[in-house]
């Protein structure tokens, strides 16, 4: 359990690639430029840019297809904006900024957003972990790295930000201003103060800068959009945040590329809001776009369903059939998970609000010989969710994205990323007849036996999880069979500064007798498993304990790999509770661990893993202009 030089490659961060490899450069920025003129000014106005930069109806249609590369129009279009609406670049660049979160959060990402932090200092020291997530679908990109220290005398933020472009501070300014406004209400303002001596050659260079960041509350609230405006601009379509990121890390590239970087603006409206351009991020969790489930693909993988009534009769007349070969069951991931900004979600979210399975969810499941993943997860959200996550934030819609992001994994490993609804999934809710309660009994008996079967684990590892003993039997189950590069925790979207002393704890005080059961008489079966398994429930915690916080370093090994401050905040305290718990030699592995030098070697695993994937996938069909 220990890291070891094969780190890099053998820990469950399976490369992920971008789901549309070939979407043409900037991909939506066109698009979302042209709703931010009929936004400010209105079709009048947008007809005679056209007509400035000398576009006609059939070139316009080439600029907003997100699969063509017509980078000359797409500079005229911009040269042509700022002429006629009299707009400077940097202020035209300061607008669209604002308005790129205006149209994510219409684009069916609002939860996503808000999901990143209950307050505003919350959501901007979750920028770096939000980049994490991004640099595995990109890991050529070079994402900027900000440093957040909240003062909650002041209640005000410091805030340093690095990154290898050059002048993109009035995009980046929109962005946050409207982050504030929309999100928290507030309005932004920003201070310039001196960077860090280490980053002063960066910021000679326009690469870096710092500020002190203050807000007030704005009159009226959160900033909402303007009814009015759905007559002049259509409805954007559903577009997952990582998409929309990826076109505006592109588009950063191309403003560089033709040399239309500004120099990082340092007046009270500073350029701090580059950090929310790549963070505002999601998904923890869900990395790419789900696809239509309309049309054939969905008929494809199809599961012919049997009700637990045909089930009982199975078991019956089994013949020479194992107990566990007939009751092992799997669902598609497509019936139970989701992106954000899928139209799916409100279903997957019904699925996941509670424990209570029906015949209807049993029908979601068919007869499998072999499962792709295990998943193990709390039913309940930690009692302080709300407190900590927000109160918009859905537990229900969290988890339905983390298997997502989970089931795209295990495709993209398959170098066939778009089968990612076909992937094969053990729940409980879905696997075990809950409305018979002899069948019931009879597959809680086969969980060890089902998880043999799977040849993946995914843990949704809440700093509750630890306090609910089913799952920690499952997770001693999954350590006595699986390799440690078959289990995966899916921690991103839980895991922040807030978070972390919740999950040192959650390790440190586990026991046996704290761990609660939901029915006592499943304290009576579990005690049996672990008497009758492990040589003593001391032996057992240990177990629980050691793995657990070997499992928790190695997955924040990766965010460590970033910068120095990021490995002493969610890296080291692991270490430190190794050595507290007595497990000397984890502790003394885990500080040999060096985070950045894995880091890199995932990287260019993942670079590998990705033109292998570019080699199979065909072209992104592009939204013609007609569409939008």
């Amino acid at each position: 359990w220990a890291p070891t030089a094969a780190g890099p490659l053998a820990h469950p961060w399976r490369p992920r690639g971008p789901e549309f490899p070939s979407q043409g450069m900037y991909g939506y920025i066109p698009f979302i430029w042209k709703d931010m003129v009929l936004t400010m000014a209105g079709p009048e106005t947008w007809a005679k840019i056209l007509l400035e930069a000398g576009i006609s109806s059939e070139l316009e249609a080439e600029v907003l297809n997100t699969a063509t590369r017509r980078e000359d129009l797409v500079l005229e279009i911009f040269g042509a904006t700022c002429k006629v609406m009299a707009m400077p670049l940097g202020d035209a660049l300061r607008a669209f900024g604002r308005h790129f979160v205006s149209f994510t959060l219409r684009s069916g990402n609002g939860a996503f957003l808000r999901s990143q932090g209950v307050t505003l200092p919350a959501f901007l020291e979750n920028v770096n972990a939000t980049h994490n997530y991004f640099e595995r679908d990109h890991p050529n990109a070079k994402f900027p790295f900000v440093e957040s220290k909240y003062d909650p005398v002041e209640d005000t933020v410091h805030l340093t930000y690095f990154s290898v472009r050059q002048g993109v501070s009035p995009l980046l300014l929109g962005v946050i201003e409207e982050v504030g406004a929309r999100l928290y209400g507030l309005n932004v303002y920003f201070v310039p103060t001196a960077v860090p001596a280490d980053l002063a050659d960066a910021a000679a260079a326009n690469r870096a800068a710092a500020w002190h960041v203050s807000w007030k509350n704005r009159p009226g609230g959160c900033k909402e959009d303007d009814p009015a405006m759905d007559k002049v601009r259509p409805p954007p379509p559903r577009i997952s945040f990582p998409t929309l990121h990826n076109s505006l890390t592109q588009f950063m590239q191309f403003m560089r590329s033709n040399k239309l970087c500004l120099p990082l603006c340092t007046t009270d409206a500073g350029g701090a809001a580059e950090m929310a351009a790549v963070e505002a991020a999601d998904e923890i969790m869900e990395m790419s776009r789900r696809p239509s489930s309309e049309g054939s693909e969905d008929a494809e993988g199809v599961i012919m369903t049997r009700s637990s009534t045909k089930k009982l009769s199975e078991v019956a007349n089994r013949g020479e059939q194992s107990l566990e070969d007939v009751l092992l069951r799997a669902t598609h991931a497509k019936s139970v998970a989701a992106a954000w900004s899928d139209t799916h979600l409100p279903e997957c979210r019904l699925f996941w609000s509670n424990s209570k399975g029906r015949a209807e969810h049993y029908d979601l499941s068919a007869d499998a010989c072999q499962v792709d993943v295990f998943i193990s997860h709390c039913w309940s959200p930690p009692e302080n969710w709300k407190t900590v996550m927000g109160p918009d934030i859905n537990y229900a819609d969290v988890k339905s994205a983390a298997v997502a992001v989970m089931a795209k994994d295990i495709a993209l490993s398959r170098n066939d990323l778009q089968s990612w609804r076909n992937v094969l999934l053990w729940i409980d809710k879905a696997c075990i007849p809950q409305d018979n309660d002899a069948l019931n009994l009879s597959c809680i008996n086969h969980i060890e036996n089902f998880i043999r079967r799977c040849d993946n684990v995914c843990v949704i590892f809440t700093w509750t999880y630890m306090e609910r003993l089913w799952c920690v039997y499952e997770w001693a189950c999954v350590l006595k069979d699986k390799t440690p590069e078959m289990c995966f925790l899916q921690i991103e979207s839980f895991m922040n500064e807030q978070t972390l002393p919740l999950y040192l704890d959650c390790i440190r005080f586990f026991s046996i007798k704290r761990a609660k059961c939901f029915l006592e008489s499943d304290r009576e079966i579990l005690t049996k498993k672990i008497d009758s398994t492990y040589v003593s429930h001391k032996a057992f915690e240990t177990l629980v304990k050691a793995t657990a916080v070997a499992l928790m370093a190695r997955s924040m090994a990766f965010r460590a790999g970033r910068s120095r401050m990021l490995h002493n905040a969610f890296f080291t305290p692991w270490a430190d509770l190794a050595q507290e718990l007595g497990f000397a030699d984890l502790a003394g592995a885990l500080r040999t661990c060096n985070a950045s030098e894995w880091r890199e070697a995932a990287a260019m695993h993942t670079i590998c893993s990705i033109k292998n994937v570019e080699q199979k996938q065909e072209p992104m069909r592009g939204v013609s202009a007609k569409e939008y």
